[in-house]
């Protein structure tokens, strides 16, 4: 690889296989020999997996493996553009995306950073509007790209996914309300600690004594995720080392108790109150 950021979306491989894409967007070979019915049976199997379809029968499963095709992006490669039609779903096998918006002289901020088994583009879909945001590949990522058509008519006839996409947009509402809060209310130690403490969050972590993120996100991950530089991103997770707020676990980061019960719990009581006056006012 160059070290630039080069596209790999242009390939258009026949429905099923999975492909390699190198810079450029030429295919670098075929990563998978399997016959096109193979391929599909294997998509179906993985798809029994996905939380996204885990209710749908197996007929249900074939019409979404029908339609879709797996492919391969290399570490760093752009999957798709801020601006790009929003005609595909994607659901990420292997590996890791960020979810970027990028301003100009290179400017970035990370949105999100998913890995399996979550998906994206899902605002695209339903509103037909170009791509909010560019996509990245952090590492080398597999992902199941699910054409919008018969996407949209098994969301018809099963109201189960319309719910979990819906769920989904709901979430990702109320991240960028705390992420707002972050940036508009917090110093520098606040933003990190918010920030380390919602991708803990993300990966399924619960508010007790102690929370890990694994893998370790790097300093220029945290930087353009806070909308900081990286010395004084470094400067302040040296600090929140020694003060006991962050400690490093093989591979990982821990947030520790007094980080979560002064910079976690408080949003989650005031999220509790919100819905309880919500629950109060309907009834």
């Amino acid at each position: 690889m160059d070290g630039r950021l080069y596209r790999a979306a242009a390939l258009r491989p026949g429905d099923g296989d999975l492909c390699y894409v190198g810079p450029g967007g030429q295919q670098a070979g075929r990563v998978s020999p399997h016959s096109k019915d193979n391929a599909q049976v294997e998509s179906v199997s993985i798809l029994k997996h996905v939380p996204l379809f885990a209710d749908l029968a197996a007929a249900e499963l074939e019409v979404v493996a029908g339609a879709s095709r797996r492919k391969t992006y290399p570490r760093g490669s752009i999957i798709f553009y801020e601006g790009d039609p929003g005609d595909y779903l994607l659901v990420i096998l292997k590996g890791r995306v960020k979810v970027s918006l990028l301003g100009k002289d290179r400017q970035e901020t990370i949105v999100r950073i998913l890995e399996p088994p979550e998906f994206l583009g899902e605002i695209a879909l339903f509103d037909e509007a170009p791509r909010s945001a560019t996509v990245i590949a952090l590492e080398r990522t597999e992902v199941l790209e699910i054409a919008r058509e018969p996407f949209m008519r098994l969301v018809r006839k099963q109201p189960l996914i319309a719910l979990k996409v819906m769920t989904q947009l709901a979430k990702a509402l109320r991240r960028a309300s705390e992420q707002i809060r972050t940036l508009s209310m917090f110093d520098v130690y606040g933003r990190v600690l918010r920030c380390l403490l919602t991708m803990a969050l993300d990966k399924g972590e619960t508010a007790r004594a102690r929370m890990v993120i694994r893998p370790r996100p790097s300093i220029a991950e945290l930087a353009h995720m806070v909308g900081c530089e990286r010395e004084t991103v470094s400067r302040a997770m040296k600090t929140l080392r020694a003060t006991g707020y962050v400690t490093d676990v093989e591979r990982g980061l821990a947030v520790e108790e007094r980080a979560i019960r002064q910079y976690l719990q408080p949003t989650l009581q005031n999220l509790a109150a919100q819905s309880d006056d919500a629950i109060r006012h309907a009834s």
